[in-house]
């Protein structure tokens, strides 16, 4: 090739170096998120440690029921415990329920309620000598640690 013309062309210059700033959208986006998860776990953090809280506090109360109370006691402490908990929560309309109207309110709402369970909080707490066998009583309680889990009680 003639010298003459190679020095006319018009050589590759190197490009400029990227600057750092101001980053590519990427890079704001990541940060935005950065910035929204820092502020955010903390706070989702508090409120599953007060969930957490409140659940063992309910459920240390099922438990701090004496179980050698008679029969007809026991199932009114614990209906005094639910109807305390709904009003704590702001349901205060529930907690005038009894009876049948009561057992309904337990059953709706809640999948697959084992109805059976619950029936002594409805009719045996208004009987003169209520009977409770001891795997009723555990029925009861286990169908109650339940439906106090799915409500949030």
């Amino acid at each position: 090739m003639n010298d003459a013309l190679f020095q006319s062309l018009i050589h590759p210059v190197a490009p400029e170096p990227v600057p750092w700033w101001p980053p590519a959208p990427g890079w704001w986006i990541l940060l935005a998120l950065a910035l929204i998860m820092g502020l955010a776990l903390p706070w989702l953090a508090l409120r599953w440690k007060r969930l957490g809280a409140r659940r063992r506090r309910t459920g240390q109360a099922l438990k701090d029921i004496p179980a050698d109370l008679p029969d007809q006691q026991w199932l009114s402490e614990i209906n005094s415990l639910l109807k305390r908990l709904l009003i704590r929560r702001g349901e205060v309309a529930p907690s005038r329920l009894f009876g049948e109207q009561w057992l309904e309110y337990l059953c709706n709402g809640y999948p697959r309620p084992q109805r059976s369970c619950l029936e002594p909080l409805a009719a045996d707490l208004y009987r003169q000598t209520p009977n409770l066998t001891r795997e009723q009583r555990r029925a009861l309680l286990r169908e109650l640690r339940r439906w106090l889990r799915h409500n949030h009680v």
